[in-house]
């Protein structure tokens, strides 16, 4: 017979390519040309055993493809080549859900789903309740504890009118345009600036005047201590300082300085359709006044005053993102920065309404009226309208961006 080289080397290079595959087959413990055991042992087909699910429960680890011939999860060695055959993979353990447990393991058996917990829903704008209602803007002047959510932008205009004295024609209006910014969920910070208006004929002790004017600036920092959805009730604090160029009362020229001090608190009574809320105010303030002596001439003094403030407030929703409702407010003027002497009081009774007409565009009203009160300049008579008016009318417009 003749000697074919190239026929008896193919016929060896089998020979020997099988007693390697075999050889690996039964040693699968034994790396091979610098390859980790690990690696020649990896699964190709069968799903791995499904990991614990994390927060969104993370899918079981697939089996990845090794190089070397691989072993099937049975322990039953992979099929080759030509031999090897598309199959579906096998379900691997599954892990257990975590929260919002997803299915464990490339395929595999769905682990348990974990525990699911309830999150506030952020409906139209706000935050607070499963529809997201926001206490701020839901009351008049009374406001709930609530701020903005972390990173949200507003723009707001607050205009709060005062009407009627004892006798003459009285109206006064103070606009104030604001940004703000929610720092963080519970942190919300604010910069505005004031227009006013006064048109006063007749009435005694001041000047007849019809003019508007720009009115100072102000800056205001609210941060909420409790939040309503987690505790009993909400609570959040705030510090409002302002400068003011004109009296409040009489539009005369002054520099005002002083600070808004308030404490807010809320309850949700009925999720998401009645709330109440009460707010807590105290604020000093310090007025350099210029003034006209007939002996000395120009005079420049300086007064100190100060109010005190309580109010509370009921609110129900008619249909979602609507509400209704009615407060009442007790006001109180001193002279001196730390209520040393009693001025005036008066007590305001009236309806509020708010309507989210867009989901980032609101409007909020309330009108108070002074139902009771006395003023140490005017005794025996029922109402004060020496420090406050007859009549109080707030309107705010909020666009969220």
């Amino acid at each position: 017979m003749t000697f074919r080289p190239k026929l008896w080397l193919g016929v060896g290079a089998v020979a020997l390519a099988g007693s390697t595959v075999s050889s690996l087959a039964q040693q699968p413990d034994q790396p091979a040309d610098g390859v980790p055991a690990s690696m020649v042992l990896a699964q190709r087909g069968a799903g791995g055993e499904g990991g614990e699910g994390g927060e969104g429960g993370e899918r079981g680890s697939r089996g990845s493809r090794g190089f070397l011939p691989a072993r099937r999860g049975d322990g039953v060695p992979a099929a080759t080549g030509a031999q090897r055959v598309k199959k579906k993979s096998r379900r691997g353990s599954g892990g257990e859900g975590g929260e919002g447990g997803e299915r464990g393991g490339r395929r595999g058996s769905g682990g348990e789903r974990g525990e699911l917990r309830p999150q506030p829903r952020s409906g139209y704008g706000g935050e607070g309740g499963e529809g997201g209602v926001n206490t701020r803007y839901i009351f008049g002047f009374t406001e709930g504890a609530d701020t903005e959510r972390a990173g949200e932008r507003e723009v707001e205009n607050d205009s709060i009118g005062r009407f009627g004295k004892r006798a003459g024609s009285y109206t006064a209006v103070s606009n104030k345009t604001e940004f703000e910014y929610g720092v963080t969920k519970d942190l919300m910070v604010a910069f505005g600036s004031f227009l006013s208006y006064h048109r006063i004929q007749g009435v005694p002790g001041l000047d007849d005047r019809n003019n508007g004017a720009f009115d100072g600036l102000s800056a205001e920092m609210k941060y909420r201590i409790l939040d309503r959805r987690l505790a009993p009730f909400g609570l959040a604090i705030s510090a409002e300082p302002e400068w003011r160029r004109h009296s409040e009362t009489s539009g005369n020229r002054e520099d005002a300085y002083g600070v808004e001090l308030k404490l807010y608190a809320d309850k949700e009574l009925i999720p998401n359709q009645l709330f109440v809320a009460g707010t807590l105010l105290f604020e000093p303030e310090a007025v350099r006044v210029k003034e006209f002596d007939a002996d000395i001439g120009p005079l420049t003094k300086w007064e100190h005053e100060s109010t005190f403030g309580v109010s509370g407030a009921v609110a129900a929703a008619l249909v979602p993102g609507v509400f209704v409702g009615a407060e009442v407010r007790y006001l109180s003027q001193f002279q001196g920065s730390f209520l040393n002497r009693f001025e005036g009081e008066a007590w305001f009774v009236g309806p509020t309404v708010s309507a989210r007409v867009l989901p980032n565009f609101l409007v909020q009203a309330a009108y108070s009226a002074q139902v009771a009160g006395h003023s140490v300049d005017e005794p025996g008579r029922r109402l004060d309208l020496v420090n406050f008016d007859r009549h109080q009318a707030r309107l705010r417009v909020v666009l969220e961006f």
